[in-house]
């Protein structure tokens, strides 16, 4: 009992906290789109739509050497429920070693942060997006292999259906365009530093544990539930559009059990155990071996 209290008050205070001051979050940093103008003059312009639309890249196999590796993303990037603390991120640089020796991987993943968070920071801490285009682009300016791996949106959906209050279509919709305009400006920046991007499609994270028990997430009722699970697939049909858009490649994590299989998840029914993380980074590494070539 006393485990899972301790829990209980471990995944509220690291994944439920809303980001703070949303309100500052809605607009993109001007360095960061300076930033990925200044690498690459053709660099696109942001929109909100991609569909049939002409890919502004295309996917390309990384120079031959070591690879730099930045991961972005949430606390499923920074290895939350991992005992060895190692996450996805420490498995994979070692499989990446095994074929380009002395490739180097910067976690950058917070917990319990969303896609404005990555982009424009939280709680006192920069964002992770110029972080992650600076050293990037120091790799690709010296002709060295760069790769960005991003995972993000689980707690966009979290806090949409949590803190949103009723949530209809038009919320949705409204949060749907602003999760897309998130994207193009992390794919943008990302690319425009001259790296290759491998960017996650979401599980449905209604099935997991933890919002089914409704214990952690109390305003996520059972028919935001239902909402939650239709809502994820138009957050992974952006994801598809703006990985063709970009000239990213995809790792599929909807089509997975890693986040309700009990062999794979951690005690709070919500994060993968070390069993997850294994098949974590062998679904990463599966997605980016073309670009290993």
């Amino acid at each position: 009992m006393k485990k899972t209290i301790l829990s209980l008050i471990l995944l509220l205070s690291a994944c439920a906290s809303p980001p703070q001051q949303p309100e500052t979050k809605r607009d993109v940093p001007t360095e960061v789109i300076v930033q990925a103008e200044a690498t690459n003059a053709e660099a696109p312009a942001q929109d909100d739509s991609s569909a049939n639309q002409t890919p502004l890249y295309f996917a390309a196999p990384l120079s031959a050497g070591p690879v730099t590796i930045v991961a972005l993303g949430d606390s499923l990037t920074e290895g939350d429920g991992d005992e060895s603390g190692r996450g996805y991120s420490g498995r994979l640089l070692d499989m990446i070693n095994a074929i380009r020796p002395d490739s180097t991987l910067t976690n950058l993943g917070k917990s319990g942060w969303n896609s404005d968070a990555l982009i424009n920071g939280d709680q006192g801490l920069p964002g992770q997006l110029p972080q992650a285009a600076s050293e990037l682009q120091s790799a690709s300016s010296q002709g060295k292999a760069a790769l960005a791996l991003v995972w993000i949106g689980s707690n966009d959906l979290w806090y949409l259906y949590e803190y949103g209050g009723a949530i209809g279509d038009a919320q949705e919709a409204d949060d749907a365009a602003h999760f897309a305009a998130n994207m193009d400006a992390i794919l943008s920046a990302l690319r425009g530093a001259g790296a290759e991007v491998v960017v996650a499609l979401l599980d449905d994270q209604s099935y997991r544990p933890v919002a089914l028990k409704g214990e952690a997430f109390t305003e996520i009722t059972p028919n935001k539930l239902k909402r939650m699970s239709a809502h994820v697939q138009t957050y992974n049909q952006i994801i598809r559009e703006k990985a063709e858009k970009y000239g990213a490649l995809t790792v599929d994590f909807y089509s997975t059990d890693i986040f309700t299989n009990p062999a794979t998840l951690y005690d709070d029914g919500n994060h993968p155990n070390s069993a997850g993380y294994d098949i974590i980074a062998q679904k990463w590494f599966d997605a980016l071996a073309p670009l290993l070539k």
